[in-house]
């Protein structure tokens, strides 16, 4: 029996040293894949930590770009072209141009695995201070109708007087008076370089766009590609659902329908007419006139520049809005002739219309409506069915403080403005 209990006792020990073992063995497995998960979650942590950071800085490179967009420093040589940033190895590529009154920017930067790029459109900031502004020419202005001024009017030095136009006389706002300040002689002229850039959307870039004979009815077009050029001698368009990088060229007269969806979209022609009931965002460069018919509305932030240069024909270039039509934007009207038998420029409002953001004319301004914005002219011309008054304001609310923190209005006086961002557009 002593035998038999020492060999069972033996047998016993020797199993139980090997589940020890086998739970030796288990235990080192069991610490061996944690220790494995722990570090595969620091190496993923760091990762995720060095990818972020990364991005960060790439986010930090791109408010750099445009920066540097808005800075002296950026010249025509860095234009559309990779350049490495100096604090690090990552690079930046900026491209700037014009588009109608506004100006592009698209930023892009990159690093060895990440890219990172935004595009939009920018102007300058509204100036909620000044309603009006009028070249002094020694003669008061003549008031009709309900008429409300919401900030600074510089008007000629002999004021103002009431008028009885069309069936209606002077019905004054109490703070008209409070508001009335002397013009101090002549408006600001538009800069040299902004026209020399308003000019130059009238020709082909070869180089940097693409030229196609015919567009589908349906594209949005990225502006980090390069912008779609589409020419015609004249006609109407209807049905185009276009987004985006499309420059629209016409050499003459152009019809735009309201089965048409534009939006971004730059045209460039000699005369255009907004057909009753469009809707859309467009750029407009003009020759002749730009004329919008019954409720038509221009989305934020469009454009409409006429760019008068006729040193024959004493007709009036005419930018119009008709009836019931709403703008969100800048209407400029520019006369480059210094002589005095040119065409002059006009621009003409509705009693209806509602205009938001920037009214300029180097020449003649018919001033009806609700105007939330800044109304620069050198003189102000009303034409009515029966007659023609020149230094009058028939009915009008003009009120930039509406929508002066909201809205960007194009650049015109100064090349070196603080810019304010109107809208990201696709890239």
């Amino acid at each position: 029996m002593s035998s038999l209990a020492q060999k069972t006792n033996s047998i016993f020990k020797g199993k139980l040293k090997g589940g020890a073992l086998y739970i030796a063995i288990i235990v080192s497995i069991v610490i061996g894949v944690l220790l494995s998960m722990f570090i595969l979650l620091a190496h993923y942590n760091q990762r995720n930590i060095i990818v972020f950071t990364q991005s960060t800085q790439l986010y930090y490179n791109l408010k750099s770009a445009f920066e540097i967009a808005q800075s002296d420093y950026f010249t025509s040589d860095l234009n559309d072209k990779w350049f490495k940033n100096t604090s690090n190895d990552d690079s930046l590529k900026v491209k700037k141009l014009n588009w109608g009154s506004f100006l592009l920017i698209h930023a892009q930067t990159k690093n060895r695995h990440q890219s990172l790029s935004q595009a939009g459109l920018y102007g300058s900031f509204m100036n909620a201070d000044t309603a009006l502004m009028v070249s002094d020419n020694s003669r008061p202005i003549g008031l009709s109708g309900k008429i409300e001024f919401k900030a600074n009017c510089y008007l000629p030095k002999a004021g103002i007087k009431p008028a009885f136009i069309e069936g209606q006389s002077y019905q004054s706002s109490s703070q008209n008076n409070v508001f009335i300040r002397t013009s101090k002689g002549s408006i600001p002229e538009v800069n040299d370089a902004i026209i020399k850039n308003l000019k130059q959307q009238f020709e082909i870039s070869y180089s940097n766009d693409s030229i196609i004979n015919l567009v589908p009815d349906k594209l949005d077009n990225s502006f980090t590609a390069k912008t779609i050029v589409y020419e015609l001698g004249s006609g109407k368009l209807f049905g185009k659902n276009w987004k985006n990088n499309i420059k629209l060229i016409c050499r003459s007269h152009l019809e735009l329908d309201s089965s048409c969806h534009l939006e971004n979209i730059l045209i460039v022609c000699q005369k255009v007419i907004f057909k009753q009931g469009f809707k859309g965002s467009v750029h407009v460069i003009a020759s002749d006139s730009i004329i919008t018919e019954k409720n038509c509305e221009f989305l934020y932030p469009s454009s409409f520049t006429l760019l008068a240069n006729d040193n024959v024909s004493t007709n009036l270039k005419c930018i119009m809005l008709n009836e019931g039509c709403r703008f969100f934007g800048g209407i400029i009207a520019i006369n480059q002739s210094n002589i005095t038998t040119s065409s002059k420029v006009f621009v003409k409002l509705n009693t209806s219309c509602q205009v938001n953001g920037l009214i300029y004319s180097s020449d003649y301004m018919h001033i009806e409506g609700q105007l939330n914005a800044t109304v620069i002219a050198n003189t102000l011309l009303l034409k009515t069915p029966s007659a023609v008054y020149e230094n009058h304001i028939l009915g009008c609310e003009i009120n930039p403080k509406k929508y002066s923190q909201i809205l960007a209005v194009p650049l015109l006086f100064k090349t070196n403005s603080k810019l304010q961002c109107c809208k990201k557009v696709n890239t």
